[in-house]
């Protein structure tokens, strides 16, 4: 009940960047600086310490990563198939992975801080370690591999060219520079001295009020009355699908109650809006992924608590 119950602040936040947006405060035109601030800079920074803190020993960790990691496989896989069933044009199609396999971080992190304490943030931070490099090049091969169709320049790219992008999108994604520096000195042994520290720390900070904030500004109000079958598809996989498959794969393999109540956290959480940011600059259909982040932002406020409170039930 308490981590339910932690969800209402990341509500108001997200509803504050909102009427932020809607009366304003912050012009419209002056978001985008505000989102890729904390796309390039403030979430890199929460990534490297995070993951520059956390013990990463897999001895431990190892099945909880992989209950995560197959829950999200399965999840994507079933995306994958609606590319037939419900014909999807390419640029939709990879929408609509993107959709179902991406989660919020910062809505995550910032729910586990207040609800589920710092050994969840741990745990969360180790499997999102591997889990976000995973899926932001995952989204990237996705997208470069089913260009839109009338892209003919890409459609006609060789498999060197496709390649050699997939290769230049990957290397300059802030998320996975993040996440691969953060690994790097943490296998390393390295002691960052305070001065190198204490910034990345008060960057780190700004990152889920900056983060929030920028969620609730995304949200348009008049994409809630949309009726598209594909988008309702797209939001049930990502807050009905994945975290019950996490949930019985969890089960099944004994996970203590602690890792199934962040697993749980983590794979019924709505999808990031750095996904509509990457469908817009890499040709994926952002409108498409603009409706299902929004009814997933909207939904996940009762949804995740629903979640949290059932597996309180099962703990006890």
């Amino acid at each position: 009940m308490q981590a339910a119950l932690a969800i209402l602040p990341v509500i108001a936040l997200v509803a504050l960047g909102h009427l932020a947006r809607r009366f304003r405060i912050i012009a419209a035109e002056n978001w985008p600086g505000v989102e890729q601030l904390g796309f390039r800079l403030l979430f890199p920074a929460i990534l490297i310490t995070s993951i520059y803190r956390s013990e990463l020993s897999l001895g431990s960790l190892g099945t909880y990563v992989f209950a995560l990691a197959a829950a999200f496989a399965a999840t994507a896989f079933a995306a994958i198939l609606t590319r037939g069933s419900l014909r999807l044009t390419n640029p939709r199609f990879t929408s609509m992975f993107q959709g179902s396999m991406r989660f919020n971080s910062l809505l995550v992190l910032a729910v586990a801080a207040n609800g589920l304490g710092p050994a969840a943030l741990s745990d969360l931070a180790v499997a999102m370690a591997f889990l976000i490099p995973a899926f932001n090049i995952s989204s990237i091969v996705m997208l470069t591999l089913f260009p839109p169709e009338d892209d003919h320049n890409r459609q006609a790219s060789s498999r060197r060219q496709t390649w050699q992008r997939i290769t230049r999108e990957v290397a300059r994604n802030p998320l996975v520079l993040g996440c691969l520096t953060g690994l790097a000195l943490n296998i390393s042994g390295a002691a960052l001295p305070d001065w190198v520290l204490a910034p990345l720390d008060w960057l780190g900070q700004g990152a889920l009020a900056v983060g929030l904030l920028s969620v609730g500004a995304g949200i348009e109000i008049k994409r809630l009355w949309q009726s598209d079958p594909a988008m309702w598809i797209g939001v049930a996989m990502r807050l009905v699908m994945c975290p019950m498959l996490f949930l019985a794969i969890a089960l099944v393999l004994g996970l203590p109650a602690d890792q199934i109540a962040s697993g749980v956290l983590l794979t019924a959480a709505p999808a990031a809006s750095v996904g509509f940011i990457l469908a817009r600059q890499m040709g994926g259909d952002a409108d498409f992924y603009a409706d299902m982040f929004t009814w997933q932002t909207v939904l996940s406020a009762l949804t995740l608590s629903l979640w949290l409170i059932m597996v309180s039930h099962l703990s006890v």
